[in-house]
């Protein structure tokens, strides 16, 4: 086992958390901006539901799709340990952005469909583990469009429990917010980003590690 190898097996996922929440802190003022760009974005969506038509909310979601893709890039600086920028925010990455709008209004439809509804239900839970990986992994690596959710592929197979506890912390932060009647709408995304973030990071030092390691080292 290499050094990073051995570094990364003695990180645990709640001193990730605490560390997110730590770094997210200390920038504050650019998160609760951006946050606040995000949850503007969310605007056309909560209209587009009002209707009832769901090509109206896929429609309606991109903005917020867009600015998840951003806020993701704005996360990985802030897990990196750097200081962010609010413009950096928005480089978004159009490909993935329309990719997760459609992961959602085809598993939309087929729940819809009260023959197809399991198939539904499994389609959305897939998209609902990849898609953090696939976000973070884009902006961690620097990478866009449907590259990204190979790279969530390979992660989330890599190491299910992790995928399956950052899946968690999104739903817990989303009781969080709702509990607080959207108070801390303007902290928790970014948070839970700069989470993700760390986690894929940590994850890909320890598969580039193994890479690296002369053959029969990997294993020790």
């Amino acid at each position: 086992m290499t050094a990073v190898q051995a570094a990364n097996e003695a990180v645990t996922l709640p001193w990730l958390v605490k560390r997110a929440s730590i770094l997210t802190w200390f920038e504050l003022p650019r998160v609760v901006a951006v946050c606040a760009i995000l949850l503007a974005s969310v605007a056309p969506f909560a209209v587009a539901v009002a209707t009832g038509q769901l090509w109206l909310m896929s429609i309606g979601s991109l903005p917020a799709a867009l600015l998840l893709t951003g806020l993701a890039r704005f996360a990985a600086i802030i897990a990196r340990g750097d200081r962010p920028r609010v413009r950096d925010a928005f480089a978004v990455d159009p490909v993935l952005a329309v990719t997760l709008v459609a992961a959602g209004t085809i598993a939309g439809l087929l729940v819809a469909t009260p023959v197809l509804q399991v198939a539904g239900f499994v389609v959305a839970a897939i998209a609902l583990v990849l898609a953090p990986y696939a976000l973070a992994y884009g902006a961690v690596r620097g990478k866009r469009g449907l590259t990204t959710w190979r790279g969530a592929f390979i992660l989330v197979a890599y190491r299910p429990s992790w995928a399956l506890t950052v899946l968690s912390m999104s739903l817990i932060g989303g009781f969080v917010i709702a509990a607080t009647v959207g108070a801390l709408a303007v902290l928790v995304p970014c948070i839970l980003a700069v989470f993700s973030s760390a986690v894929v990071g940590r994850l890909l030092d320890t598969i580039d590690g193994v890479a690296a390691a002369p053959p029969g080292q990997g294993s020790r």
